[in-house]
């Protein structure tokens, strides 16, 4: 897989980004309406108007297609985190990236639902925590580590790093309930993300308490042991961690 294939694109001319995207929203207009895995590849060549052989020459397979959504809808909420995380607590910042990404992922709702048999599956590619993934969970995990460790109540840097991954965690369970979700406008995730502010707005000061950091820690080391540690390579040599 090579990074222009499977990832943003970076190095390519501006008219072949332009077909690279043409073919990615073909494939994925497929996938909503059709379903992964009744959408072949020469189907998505036709909608797009190309030929099968520039539909492989941009991605060498269909699970290139739903990388480069999870990889383009990770970058742009990396690239918000930076400039858009409001001033505030650890509840509501984290209120505010999840609020961005429903936002964010609600217009591509049919494609994503598509794929959600995929990502739960631990042998697939498109597993949500399987290596296939790693560098989108490297940006998402960044972005509710920043949401963290900017806030106005961070705690020490450890444990800023360990409820980032809980906060990423909550984040994908999140996703899911709203992936089942038939309230209009995802009205009950919103209530849900109202709800888990107001939780964390009450447990934040209690990580003070050494009995709740070590509860943090071991919950915090159980995701990990199941991948869910955003930017866990650079984490196991850093002797704090």
């Amino acid at each position: 897989m090579t990074e222009v294939s499977a990832g943003t694109g970076r190095g390519l001319t501006p008219k072949a980004m332009r077909t690279r995207e043409r073919i990615l929203e073909a494939a994925l207009r497929l996938f909503g309406e059709r379903g992964y895995e009744a959408t072949t590849m020469r189907d998505v060549a036709r909608e797009a108007g190309a030929s099968l052989g520039l539909a492989y020459r941009y991605f060498a397979s269909k699970e290139e297609f739903a990388l480069a959504l999870y990889m383009r809808l990770a970058g742009e909420s990396e690239e918000w985190a930076r400039d858009g995380l409001p001033e505030g607590t650890v509840a509501q910042r984290f209120e505010a990236a999840m609020v961005a990404k429903l936002d964010q992922v609600s217009p591509h709702r049919d494609p994503l639902s598509a794929l959600l048999a995929r990502t739960l599956d631990p042998n697939s590619r498109l597993s949500a925590l399987g290596e296939g993934t790693a560098a989108v969970r490297e940006k998402m995990g960044g972005v509710f580590e920043e949401a963290v460790r900017g806030a106005s109540d961070t705690p020490g840097e450890k444990q800023q790093r360990e409820l980032g991954n809980v906060l990423y965690a909550l984040h994908l369970a999140i996703l899911l309930y709203w992936f089942h979700d038939k309230t209009p406008e995802g009205r009950a995730t919103r209530d849900l993300v109202g709800s888990a502010r107001e939780t964390l707005r009450y447990l934040r000061p209690a990580l003070r308490i050494p009995p709740m950091s070590r509860v943090l820690s071991r919950l915090a080391g159980a995701l990990e042991n199941v991948g869910m540690n955003a930017t866990g390579e650079a984490r196991k040599t850093d002797p704090d961690a």
